[in-house]
């Protein structure tokens, strides 16, 4: 370390003259310093009795030709987990050009180290079933997490944290059930540094749509009034079969078994609560609203039939398993996952198979919407590739799940209805469901009946104008206990309200 002190010579006679060789001196000196790893600790500058006193300092750190090294501790090497050790090890020359550091896959946990893996193991890696081998790494920099389930993983996670590691995970459900947890010792771990732990989980909500770190940072100047996603691909897949393809229920989970989209047990799909899950993370994303999962309404797609593609195509659309999420008023969210009517012309009408899409309504940019993979294996590693890039670089996001606010969750909405009933031959159906509408203060809006084929699958469908899903649930309540009624009438939301202006376009 080497102190410069420069003392100015007395005022001159030749004063400018004088003013303008210092200048050329001093500009000389400092472009030889700019070049030097010299640390310079002061600077004296020229200083006379006409001119104010000036204080400058100056501060050069020392270069280095060296190159970072980030360390990873990967959690699951399986589907997922081998696809990000691909990816980072074949893009790897372009990566450390993109970032300037080298990323390096220091261990990767799993639970059979003896099982053989479908990608390569990088050189300098080693596989173990010990957690404390990552988790006590000290030169372990990120934790990435894909070993799914939500016990072990918190742990995994919230131990990881609290060692001041940056986190990676694509768990959805973790994240569902303890956000406001991670967000706690995330707030203590960070209370006194100067840069924060990071928590990254763009892949656990739509794969690998980037539809988190949209909402982190595109809408912070725009209000959102609502978001309507098709948010599981499994169900999806199925229910395009039932509509373009004429399966049952039945024939369409088996396909998407067989092909690999629906799991060995597919309930946390077809039952909606994986939606849920993902759900649950947009709302406090775009609203700042904190909600128990547990609490939004919940209906997967055991309960629909070819009958309700059937009607839904006289009605002129079809059906998608939707999450959807509204301001009420201005201080109010409502939400529900549930089957849908979507109108024909509706942009997520269109999308089939296992594709994911969320479309965001809000004031400055009205309508947006998000396409893409929502699941498999280079989709879902994708976004946690992404999210171990950008911590390399440096991004920050202090506040992962968005500030919160004072806006309530309330369990009911007002929509139209779809409401399918099966019945047995008897006199009076009609007025009876007209009695037990008016007792709850619903209108009907429309009776739909396809000619009876099989008196065994007669039904007939009531659509109702514009009205709260508790007074519905209480008319399908009612109109359960007849004996003409079957069994529980199924009802869905229409998700457009002008859907019979668009049935007629």
């Amino acid at each position: 370390k080497i102190d410069i002190g420069i003392t100015p010579y007395p005022q001159s006679q030749s004063g400018s003259a004088f003013h303008h060789s210092f200048d050329t001196m001093r500009f000389l000196l400092l472009s030889i310093l700019a070049t030097t790893t010299t640390n310079v600790v002061a600077f004296a500058p020229f200083v006379d009795h006409d001119t104010p006193r000036l204080s400058t300092a100056l501060h050069a750190s020392t270069t280095s030709n060296a190159e970072k090294t980030i360390q990873l501790g990967i959690f699951g090497g399986g589907t997922v987990g081998g696809g990000i050790v691909e990816i980072l090890e074949k893009k790897r020359n372009y990566l450390q050009r993109l970032t300037g550091t080298c990323l390096q896959v220091k261990s990767i946990c799993v639970r059979d180290a003896d099982k053989e893996r479908d990608f390569g193991i990088p050189e300098g890696c080693d596989i173990t079933t010990n957690y404390d081998h990552i988790l006590q790494n000290d030169d372990i920099d990120i934790v990435v997490e894909v070993m799914g389930g939500v016990d072990e993983a918190k742990d995994i996670v919230y131990r990881a944290l609290e060692a001041g590691k940056n986190v990676v995970t694509a768990n959805k459900a973790l994240i569902a059930k303890h956000l406001p947890d991670i967000e706690a010792i995330l707030e203590k771990v960070n209370a006194n540094r100067d840069i924060p732990v990071e928590f990254r989980y763009e892949a656990a909500v739509c794969g690998g749509i980037p539809v988190i770190r949209s909402m982190q940072s595109d809408f912070v100047g725009d209000e959102i009034s609502k978001i309507s996603g098709i948010i599981n691909g499994c169900t999806n897949f199925m229910l395009t079969s039932m509509d373009k393809g004429g399966k049952t229920y039945d024939e369409a989970l088996a396909e998407a078994a067989e092909l690999g989209y629906a799991e060995a047990d597919p309930t946390l799909d077809v039952g909606g609560f994986d939606a849920r899950s993902k759900l649950r993370i947009l709302m406090r994303l775009a609203y700042g609203v904190e909600v128990d999962e547990e609490k939004i309404s919940c209906r997967g797609i055991t309960d629909l039939t070819k009958l309700d593609f059937e009607y839904a195509k006289m009605m002129g659309g079809t059906i998608k398993l939707l999450g959807v999420s509204q301001k009420v008023g201005e201080d109010r969210v409502a939400a529900f996952v549930s089957p849908c009517y979507v109108t024909g012309d509706d942009s997520l009408a269109s999308v089939n198979g296992a594709t994911n899409a969320v479309e965001v309504l809000s004031s400055n940019l009205q309508s947006s919407t998000y396409i893409g993979q929502g699941a498999g294996r280079f989709p879902t590693a994708n976004s946690c590739v992404n999210d171990i890039i950008a911590l390399a670089k440096g991004d920050q996001t202090p506040l992962p799940f968005n500030p919160d606010s004072e806006k309530l969750f309330v369990d009911d909405y007002d929509s139209v209805f779809y409401v399918r009933l099966c019945y047995r031959d008897a006199l009076g159906i009609t007025r009876q469901c007209g009695e037990i509408c008016e007792k709850h203060g619903v209108s009907i809006h429309s009776i739909l009946q396809n000619p009876v084929t099989k008196r065994d699958d007669a039904a007939f469908v009531i659509i109702t104008e514009k009205v709260p899903l508790t007074s519905v649930e209480a008319v399908a309540a009612d109109l359960a206990k007849l004996d003409w009624c079957k069994e529980t009438p199924f009802v869905m939301p229409v998700l457009n309200e002008n859907w019979v202006e668009t049935m007629n376009d």
